[in-house]
């Protein structure tokens, strides 16, 4: 029996398999094995049975049940998925992990799916192309929102250009007087010339001032008004020598602002809306929300003002859910008040299972805590995870946080998305979770891991 680099000939398995085309490669002989000559390289060939099997190169033969004899066989960066070596950072049957099919029209890129975009378009959002060289919320890259008084040209935001000016790029210029784009965009006056009047001369005309190779009317030139380089606001005009605003808006700094509607300028100059909305020059509170105690909250969530103003839920065993307040996660309202069903020995696996003086563990009353972790009082837990002994006994967690290594970490529903990752969570909330006790819903938390 001939031996084949570690791989024991047996020939009606090998024949078998590569019956089935299960025999991946090919192979090169044992020096030292008998019988058998090369019948090329990097193969071998049985000499006593006609039609030659060739059988692969470093010892490795593929069983047919996703498993290899002698080695996984895949290259570098390759998984092997079934008998099939791929790359789960680009596969799109296989995308982060075997098995892992992405959607119709989605491409995986670095094990994520994702919809494919068409050229000039990237993928924001996991699911909405657009093209960042001029969408506004999105300039440049994803996520990037210009101001609502600015947009997007080549990738960068720009605000409106004052009066008279023209946007050439991602510039405001005068084209009567800049000379890299004199009388138009792109139209650049040469090496020794200046640009008066919008044409290419050699001399200043009479009543322009020269600001370097620009000829500029400092009593109207939005971009040297009254003076080289002292350019006017979005919306200004320039006139006499001065950056004036439209009679409809107040000039704040070097811009025009509409002080009735604009939230950053809510009635003067200086009065900044926290809630973003400005109503006849009043600070207001956005849709769905309400004013309490001068502050703008959400009544459906607040855990302050649950439903109604100064109307707190308990902060740590309650959350405000659809206005009211409601027991956290994991925990069962019994007698009227929020408890673990998990390890409570009043009431444990369900409301009013008395233990009778025995711990509680995993919802069953049992004679001692073998086998958990740890025993705080009567319940038998893990403080690692545990919210209501979390990093030690009777430590509890508000109702706003989660356990995880022993600590209470922030964290937040988040019902836009159902499975990871969720692009909605940023921040100091980055880190998602698929949380069991959401009925499948998803948490943005700052724990940097899963509970």
């Amino acid at each position: 029996m001939m031996d084949l680099h570690g791989v024991t000939s047996r020939r009606p398995l090998l024949g078998l398999l590569a019956a089935a085309g299960l025999l991946l490669g090919a192979c090169s002989p044992d020096p030292g094995g008998a019988g058998g000559e090369s019948g090329g390289s990097g193969s071998t060939t049985d000499a006593s049975t006609e039609g030659a099997t060739t059988v692969p190169t470093g010892g490795i033969v593929s069983m047919g049940d996703g498993t290899a004899e002698g080695g996984s066989g895949c290259g570098p960066g390759q998984d092997m998925c079934g008998a099939a070596c791929v790359d789960t950072e680009t596969d799109p049957e296989h995308c982060g992990a075997c098995g892992n099919a992405c959607g119709p029209g989605e491409t995986c890129s670095a094990g994520a799916c994702g919809s494919a975009c068409p050229p000039g378009q990237v993928l924001c959002n996991g699911d909405t192309c657009v093209d960042v060289s001029i969408d506004p919320d999105n300039c440049g890259g994803c996520g990037n929102t210009c101001a609502v008084d600015e947009s997007c040209v080549a990738g960068n935001c720009v605000g409106e250009c004052p009066a008279g000016a023209t946007q050439c790029g991602v510039e405001c210029v005068s084209t009567d007087s800049d000379a890299d784009n004199c009388g138009g965009c792109g139209n650049a006056c040469d090496p020794g010339m200046v640009c008066g009047g919008g044409q290419c001369v050699a001399t200043c005309p009479e009543g322009t001032i020269q600001c370097g190779q620009d000829c500029a009317n400092a009593a109207s030139d939005p971009i040297h008004c009254g003076g080289c380089d002292e350019a006017c606001g979005g919306l200004q005009a320039c006139v006499a020598g001065l950056c004036t605003c439209p009679a409809d808006l107040v000039t704040c700094g070097n811009g025009c602002f509409d002080v009735s509607s604009d939230p950053e300028h809510c009635g003067d100059c200086f009065q900044q809306c926290d809630s973003g909305v400005c109503q006849a020059g009043q600070c207001a509170c956005a849709p769905g929300e309400m004013e309490c105690n001068g502050n703008c909250v959400d009544t459906q969530t607040s855990p302050n003002h649950c439903g109604m103003c100064n109307n707190p839920c308990d902060q740590q065993d309650e959350v405000c859910s659809g206005g009211a307040c409601e027991c956290k996660p994991g925990f069962t309202s019994c007698m009227g008040q929020c408890v673990d069903t998990q390890i409570d020995p009043n009431h444990c696996g369900m409301c009013n299972n008395d233990c009778m003086g025995d711990p509680c563990g995993a919802g069953e009353c049992l004679n001692d805590c073998d086998g958990f972790p740890d025993q705080c009082g009567d319940s038998c837990t893990n403080t690692e995870t545990d919210p209501s002994h979390c990093g030690g006994c009777f430590d509890a967690c508000n109702a706003d946080q989660i356990c995880w290594n022993g600590n209470c970490r922030d964290y937040q529903p988040e019902p836009s998305c159902d499975q990871c990752p969720c692009d909605q969570c940023g921040g100091d909330l980055d880190q998602c979770c698929e949380w069991g006790l959401l009925g499948g819903g998803v948490i943005c938390t700052e724990a940097g891991g899963c509970p």
